[in-house]
């Protein structure tokens, strides 16, 4: 939100709304992931639970694709507003990890 702001400011509301699916092209991969490695809370086997992350990370990778291809496709003229906010989201990511990891 707060990167759809500030393109809104910079530029206009096209490049916002172009950065806003951007949040969107890394959040909603990362919600999928953690539904379909959750259903698998209930399994014992190793083989189940890497199985099931492995596949849950290919759905991920498959649906981030997706999901860019159709950003590049709608939001062609306003693609770096839409790539900085994604860079943005994954770079929060990992400092998020890393402060938490750390306590």
């Amino acid at each position: 939100m707060i990167a759809a702001g500030i393109a809104w400011v910079i530029s206009d509301s096209a490049a916002a709304i172009a950065a806003l699916f951007g949040g969107i092209v890394v959040v909603l991969p990362a919600l999928y992931f953690a539904f379909r490695v959750d259903r698998r809370h209930g399994a014992t086997q190793a083989r189940d639970i890497l199985g099931g992350f492995y596949r849950a990370e290919l759905g991920k990778l498959m649906l981030t694709a997706l999901l860019f291809f159709v950003g590049a496709r709608l939001f062609g003229d306003h693609f770096a507003p839409l790539m900085l906010t994604s860079v943005a989201c994954v770079a929060m990511n990992w400092l998020v990890l890393a402060f938490v990891a750390v306590d």
